[in-house]
């Protein structure tokens, strides 16, 4: 695999393209490596199980779970088991609008949840298919390539809420806490290149910086910078490791430092090594 080219950044060439792809995974392409996506993913675990951290917080998939992922969050594979097989459906923005505009008030696109339900054998050949007609239809050069996916969508979302039901599951309000720490995430995603200060994102929050830290602490068991610098570090692992054409300087224009120094002395008081070190693999 070239290391100026991660899996997704091909993939996310496709989907640019095409608005809506489906995807058979055997196995994860990169195990330990971050993954950052701008799109809604949808996600059927087919066989076997996958280990990985959501958000820096470790979660198993099994087979037949099925999972709703939003745009921005950090996906890190860890193991999968040999059997393991996943069929991974994802929206482009301009995909998502399109839905939006057709259904009005199904799909708003606010709120920035993570939801994983577990069906029974019969609820997930019901989404397996779906995928498989969104797959076929994606490949089709027709007028109403569009308005024929959007359709299957929403058939499937409305797939997803039977079973939601059938299976006991119970869409609740999230507590104040859960919302603010959505919203704290969201502020990161769109702001990590422009501030890396607790105090910002507190005054983002109309909260105290003291009060905003005491309450990340109590709900994650790690600071509200911590946070911030994880996903600063993700981002820029990414860019050192795969995009090797970037000189230190660009990758540290890019996050939003004053200059190269600055980033290296950040880059190393997180990871103990110089961004330098980092691609070279010392």
């Amino acid at each position: 695999m070239s290391q100026e080219n991660h899996p997704f950044d091909r993939m996310a060439q496709q989907i640019e393209e095409r608005g809506v792809m489906v995807y058979d995974i055997t196995r994860m392409p990169v195990y330990g490596e971050a993954v950052i996506s701008p799109y809604v993913m949808l996600a059927l675990t087919r066989s076997g199980w996958m280990r990985a951290e959501l958000d820096f917080e470790t979660q198993v998939y099994h087979a037949n779970d099925f999972s709703l992922l939003y745009p921005n969050h950090v996906l890190t594979p860890i193991e999968t088991s040999d059997d393991f097989r996943s069929s991974l459906f994802v929206m482009s923005h301009r995909f998502y609008g399109i839905l939006a505009e057709a259904f009005p008030d199904n799909y708003k696109y606010v709120q920035y949840y993570n939801n994983t339900y577990h069906l029974n054998e019969e609820q997930a050949a019901g989404i397996l298919s779906c995928f498989q007609q969104l797959k076929i239809l994606s490949t089709l050069d027709h007028p109403y390539r569009d308005k024929l996916m959007t359709s299957q969508v929403d058939i499937m979302a409305h797939l997803t809420e039977i079973y939601a039901t059938e299976n006991g599951f119970v869409l609740e309000e999230k507590s104040g806490v859960e919302q603010l720490l959505l919203r704290f995430h969201a502020l990161i995603a769109d702001n990590y290149n422009k501030s890396r200060e607790v105090k910002f994102y507190a005054e983002q929050l109309c909260l105290s910086p003291k009060y905003f830290g005491t309450v990340v602490r109590q709900a994650l068991g790690y600071s509200a910078g911590e946070l911030i610098a994880r996903y600063v570090m993700v981002r820029a692992k990414h860019l050192l490791h795969y995009h090797r054409k970037l000189t230190i300087q660009q990758v540290s224009d890019r996050l939003g430092f004053s200059d190269q120094t600055a980033f290296a002395r950040y880059f190393k008081s997180h990871s103990g090594q110089t961004p330098q070190e980092y691609r070279e693999g010392k």
